[in-house]
Formats: C-alpha cells, structure tokens, sequence
C-alpha cells in the first residue's frame, strides 16, 4: 500500500518577508557599494481606479521598506495612447528610473492597447515582466537575464 504523505500549509507572508529581507540587504550593499545611488521604481497608472490605488500604496510602501525609491506617476483618464507610449518611452530614458510597473487595468476614456503599452516598457525595467520578451523568455525556460511575472515567481518561491 501506498504511503500518503500529510498536506503542508504554506505561507506565503513568511516567504514574502524574506524575499523583502534579502532584497533589502541586497539594495544596502548596492547602496554601500555606490555611495548616493538609489534604486528607483516608477508606477504608471492611467486613472484613479480605488482599486489600483491600493495597489499601489502596497508596492509603494514595500519598495520604500527595502530601500528602493517609489515613484507613483499618475496620468489622467484623458491620456491618449500615442501620449501613454510616449510617458513610458521617457521612463525607459529616465537614469534614476531602473525598474517600471504599468498598473493594469488603464483606467481610460481612450482606447488604448494595453499590450502595446507593456511592450513599449523596456525589458531591463519591466519589473512585472509583462512585456511579450519577458513572456518569451520565460515560455523557454530562460529564467535568467530578465524579470519573472509576480505571480509564478511567488509560486516558485512557495514550492521551494
């Protein structure tokens, strides 16, 4: 007969704090490394969905907690889509800019495609790794050279 093997809660605070833990280490010795330096994060978000701002109060207090400078960049629900792409190609220009996060849905009066504003952000900052290079990489398997989706990530994080 078979042996069954108990079900394991996982906890995905426990893991959460201790991937803020060592990230916060990392960005001291960063910080350490290059004195002045601060890594910096921008959140774009087109309206002024409740539900986004939670959001992003979250992501801002968890980057400011591990040391990374948080920037919430708001833009009006009468943003049109060539004015969107060119606001995130300025981002991706941006020195003090090292990472960026489209905060979905847009909340706009325009239409905009969603998927080509994720594609405009630049792979070396798409920090959600959203853009089509980022998902390419990851459906082959090339877990290294780019960001990880929020989601499988923290999956991957709770099974190890």
């Amino acid at each position: 007969m078979a042996e069954t093997g108990q079900a394991k809660v996982l906890l995905g605070k426990e893991v959460a704090q201790d991937v803020r833990n060592k990230l916060k280490e990392q960005v001291t010795v960063l910080k350490n490394e290059f004195p002045g330096f601060a890594p910096g994060l921008a959140i774009v978000q087109v309206g002024g969905r409740e539900d986004s701002n939670v959001y992003i109060r979250m992501k801002v207090k968890a980057a400011e907690e591990i040391g990374i400078k948080a920037q919430h960049i708001k833009y009006p629900r009468t943003i049109t889509q060539a004015q969107l792409i060119q606001e995130v190609k300025k981002i991706n220009n941006d020195p003090n800019i090292h990472g960026m996060i489209v905060q979905m849905p847009l909340d706009s009066d325009n239409k905009i495609d969603s998927d080509l504003v994720l594609d405009t952000v630049s792979p070396d900052k798409d920090v959600d790794g959203l853009t089509t290079a980022s998902a390419g990489r990851l459906s082959h398997g090339m877990l290294d050279g780019g960001f990880l989706p929020c989601t499988p990530n923290g999956c991957m994080e709770l099974i190890r």
